[in-house]
């Protein structure tokens, strides 16, 4: 791990993160100990290193709580992505408490907020992130098997663990979403799809394997795209998945799905529906 003094710690959206309608990005880290053979960000140009090394260092910003202590005004109100080339919730953050910061310093600013993570500490910062009036926590579960979890970001959180974080934050009355993205081979579509249901999370996205025909910037990984080609999973599997969650809830797909909590007026309190 690599500790370094960052400049700012907000930063104008673009990308998809722009057209999904959020104004600002925040990213306590840069780069991600999870590894997942399919991220997008290990093809970023911010990173700076080889994409076959994704997965095995970290940058902190050492300096992250303190900065959005003096620039959180600046994003008073508007929408924020948490986080867009990292997640906010690595397993360094139990003990440095970066985004733990940040969320204290944010919180008398009241942003339109979205945390964007697979990592269930997010539930150990319920006692803010109940106090936000616009919020809400998207968990990833690409998939219903823990085989393919663990071949795919065999680094990162259990799926178990998260769907617990996701009914803790729910219990709390913290909106949420279900993000199966992308969507990994799936063991069951028909158990899986009800489970999501029932859970009745505030938005679900799926999306297929991100593919930039080529061209510079995201995408996924040769290694992942290797891995599914072995499980013979394909894309009339995953439009297979999508229809039948779509008989039992709304789905959006893709980009569609990555857009800010609803403003809610002052006097409201937290997040809760």
């Amino acid at each position: 791990m690599e500790l370094i003094e960052s400049r700012s710690i907000f930063s104008p959206a673009t990308g998809f993160i722009r057209r999904g309608g959020f104004e600002w990005t925040c990213n306590p880290y840069i780069g991600c100990t999870f590894g997942c053979t399919y991220c997008y960000a290990a093809f970023l140009p911010q990173n700076r290193r080889p994409p076959d090394e994704w997965g095995k260092w970290i940058t902190a910003k050492k300096n992250a709580a303190a900065l959005a202590e003096k620039q959180a005004p600046r994003v008073a109100g508007e929408p924020v992505y948490m986080s867009s080339v990292t997640d906010p919730y690595q397993p360094i953050e139990r003990g440095l408490m970066l985004t733990r910061g940040i969320l204290e310093a944010l919180l008398p600013h009241q942003p339109r907020l979205t945390i964007q993570t697979r990592g269930p500490l997010v539930a150990r910062d319920i006692d803010v992130l109940r106090d936000f009036r616009s919020l809400r926590v998207n968990m990833s579960i690409p998939t219903d098997s823990e085989r393919v979890r663990q071949q795919f970001e065999p680094k990162a959180p259990p799926l178990d663990r998260r769907w617990d974080a996701l009914a803790q934050l729910k219990d709390a009355g913290i909106a949420v979403g279900v993000c199966v993205t992308p969507t990994l081979p799936i063991a069951n579509v028909d158990t899986f799809a009800r489970r999501i249901a029932d859970f009745k999370p505030d938005v679900v996205v799926c999306q297929d394997f991100h593919d930039a025909g080529g061209r510079f910037g995201a995408d996924t990984g040769a290694e992942a795209r290797a891995l599914l080609a072995e499980t013979g999973w394909g894309p009339a599997d995953y439009r297979r998945f999508v229809n039948r969650l779509r008989l039992s809830t709304t789905v959006f797909e893709g980009e569609t799905g990555f857009f800010p909590p609803p403003a809610v007026p002052a006097g409201v309190e937290g997040s809760r529906r």
